[in-house]
């Protein structure tokens, strides 16, 4: 078996006994789906800038680009999120613009550095600001409550979190998701993992879905991050997914 076989091999046995668990070297989270407990130092901000591409049977899905806005207080996380959206439907053509805004604050409630173990909550609210009669947004608001947590030791960090969207909209369903993803420090530069996600029905007449995504964070500098992801769905309507940015930190 594979370096990746191993990790996925313990990532999915972390998953079927419950942990759902930051890197040394960045604050975790993007570029994953899974969230991390972790928000940035006090007056510090984080500002993740990626291009992201799900590839659907008869539709691509681009943000080109997201900007990502976290600010960091005391055990505390503020977090803007302005996607520009691009849509290409295989028989309507393609329409872009803005999509959805998001809003959001993390909340660190716990933080044993002896036992590197943290827990925390990340409530956020999607606010409906993209044209859906263009295709554009989900066509309604929605909010989000996860609990997250996550365990460190020598090189390696499992992360993860749990939690349920509402949602309005004709066509969208309230749904259930899981996430974890396990990472290692392959040097003082380069961090990499394997995600596991899944969540229950988004939409009517759509099925649950489970994916994966390999990827990693490679330190550019100080303040400078490549961010990168590539995945698939292994349950569900999501094929193909991509994400590749920048992440900018100030502390």
């Amino acid at each position: 078996m594979g370096y990746y076989g191993k990790l996925m091999k313990i990532c999915c046995a972390m998953v079927g006994i419950g942990w759902l668990l930051t890197i040394h070297l960045a604050r975790a989270g993007p570029p994953f789906v899974t969230e991390d407990p972790e928000p940035p130092p006090p007056g510090g901000w984080e500002i993740n800038v990626p291009f992201i591409i799900e590839r659907t049977p008869g539709e691509t899905d681009m943000n080109t680009p997201l900007f990502d806005l976290n600010y960091g207080l005391p055990n505390i996380q503020l977090k803007l999120e302005i996607p520009v959206e691009i849509i290409h439907d295989d028989a309507d053509g393609t329409v872009g613009g803005a999509g959805d805004l998001v809003l959001g604050v993390k909340w660190r409630f716990l933080n044993n550095e002896r036992s590197q173990f943290q827990l925390g909550t990340y409530p956020q609210v999607l606010v409906p600001t993209g044209n859906h009669s263009r295709g554009l947004g989900q066509g309604g608001s929605a909010f989000e409550f996860p609990l997250i947590a996550q365990k460190n030791w020598d090189k390696w960090t499992l992360y993860g979190n749990v939690g349920y969207w509402w949602q309005a909209g004709a066509e969208n369903r309230d749904y259930v998701y899981a996430g974890a993803v396990l990472e290692r420090d392959i040097n003082e530069r380069l961090t990499l993992g394997v995600e596991l996600f899944g969540n229950s029905p988004k939409e009517r007449g759509r099925r649950s879905e489970l994916a994966f995504n390999v990827g990693g964070i490679w330190k550019l500098n100080k303040h400078l991050n490549l961010l990168f992801t590539g995945g698939r769905d292994i349950v569900g309507d999501t094929h193909a997914m991509a994400y590749i940015g920048l992440q900018f930190l100030t502390k």
